[in-house]
């Protein structure tokens, strides 16, 4: 360790003038460092992760550029120009990258010390796209790869989804076209959708963080049936939230379904691939919720439809088997009766030739003894006895002067 107090010779011949001459201004100094700076560090590349970023309305950049080596943490505090930024913005377009926060990035710039603050710092003045990208890619790969083995990478694809999911949770940035796009969706379906909304940084620092902590918040509540993550388009250094490992665990860990709508039409993120449902944006992943909802209605219109047809069909079969067992009960009624008013002709016909009245109009007559019984027999009559004959128009009195027996009578007699 060096101790200042030997470095001062006391016995030199130190003369106020001389130290005079020797001393710089704190501007002097400044700008020999950065001379030396600018001439030993000019157009240097160096990488590492940005930190905080912040985008003032000037249009300028500043960002932290930040190395951390198992705690022992290194930090370059970068300044993009506006005029620089505007230079680089066609070539990050291209690439499809932003600077945000959590990328890996390499730059090339030049180190001075801003003479206002007297802070170290590095000017940015190109950027290497492919080394953000092929980080990007590589960190993709090894994520996927760890949720695989262990065995995260389908598992929410294995969730039940509800048969008619209502109860919506919503991971987004509230006030945001994405979260403008999906609720005007499940409104304009007249479906009785309830959301409940979690508020999050969708980018940026911290973001992934609290990505990941709605879902799992979503998750512990009952009435959730179904959780939606979503957010409007960007680069892929933007979007990079939806491929940070903590975000596609809990997604995987969510034991309800979970639907993404992810602003970007050509790639998918971690988060798209490990989920239940992937759309391409908030308003697809909105339609595709409420198609499922529609599809049940669909189905039990379909269903309803089906039951009055077989219950029309049946209520018509059963119509006509009444009507034609009416047809049959009146055909046999009128035969029954018809059949049964021969009979009782037949039978007045047969009745009405024992009746005495009849018989005594074709000449037939009743005799009646004095006592009124009916005379059957000569025997029953002896010579003076008083007798009335009952003819069909009246009655006739006699007396009996003598009787007469039938031959064929006596035989029968004689043989009994």
């Amino acid at each position: 360790m060096t101790d200042f107090d030997d470095t001062i010779d006391d016995t030199a011949d130190h003369t106020v003038d001389g130290i005079t001459d020797a001393a710089k201004s704190v501007s002097e100094l400044i700008n020999a460092i950065n001379v030396v700076l600018h001439r030993e560090f000019r157009d240097v590349w160096v990488y590492g992760e940005v930190g905080k970023v912040s985008q003032p309305s000037s249009g300028h950049v500043y960002f932290d550029l930040v190395e951390d080596n198992d705690g022992d943490r290194q930090v370059l505090s970068v300044k993009l120009w506006r005029g620089v930024r505007q230079r680089l913005t066609p070539k990050m377009q291209q690439h499809d990258m932003n600077i945000v926060s959590g990328i890996k990035v390499r730059i090339r710039g030049t180190p001075d010390v801003y003479g206002a603050t007297g802070q170290f710092g590095f000017k940015m003045s190109d950027i290497d796209p492919r080394f953000t990208l092929g980080d990007l890619a590589a960190q993709r790969d090894e994520i996927v790869a760890r949720l695989k083995k262990d065995g995260l990478y389908e598992r929410n694809r294995r969730t039940a989804l509800p048969l008619v999911p209502l109860s919506i949770g919503v991971v987004t940035s509230k006030g945001s076209a994405a979260h403008a796009d999906f609720m005007k969706t499940l409104e304009e379906s007249e479906i009785g959708f309830t959301v409940t909304l979690c508020d999050v940084r969708v980018q940026g620092e911290g973001a992934a963080e609290q990505v990941a902590a709605a879902i799992a918040l979503l998750d512990a509540q009952p009435h959730v049936e179904l959780v939606a993550v979503i957010r409007g388009g960007g680069s892929r250094t933007d979007l990079a939230t939806f491929d940070n490992e903590m975000v596609a665990r809990a997604i995987a860990a969510c034991a309800k379904p979970v639907f993404t709508g992810i602003g970007h039409d050509v790639d998918t993120s971690i988060a798209d691939e490990v989920a239940f449902s992937w759309n391409k944006t908030p308003t697809a992943c909105a339609v595709a919720i409420v198609e499922r909802v529609s599809e049940f209605v669909r189905q039990v219109d379909g269903a309803a439809q089906r039951i009055a047809t077989v219950v029309l069909a049946a209520l018509a079969n059963s119509e006509r088997r009444i009507a034609n067992a009416v047809g049959r009960l009146r055909t046999l009624r009128t035969t029954a009766l018809e059949a049964a008013k021969s009979r009782i002709d037949l039978m007045a016909s047969e009745i009405s030739g024992f009746d005495p009245v009849v018989l005594m109009r074709r000449g037939w007559s009743i005799t009646y003894n004095a006592e009124g019984k009916v005379v059957k027999s000569v025997r029953q009559a002896t010579q003076g006895d008083d007798l009335t004959v009952r003819v069909a128009d009246g009655s006739i009195r006699g007396t009996v002067v003598g009787t007469t027996r039938s031959p064929s009578n006596e035989q029968k007699t004689k043989e009994k």
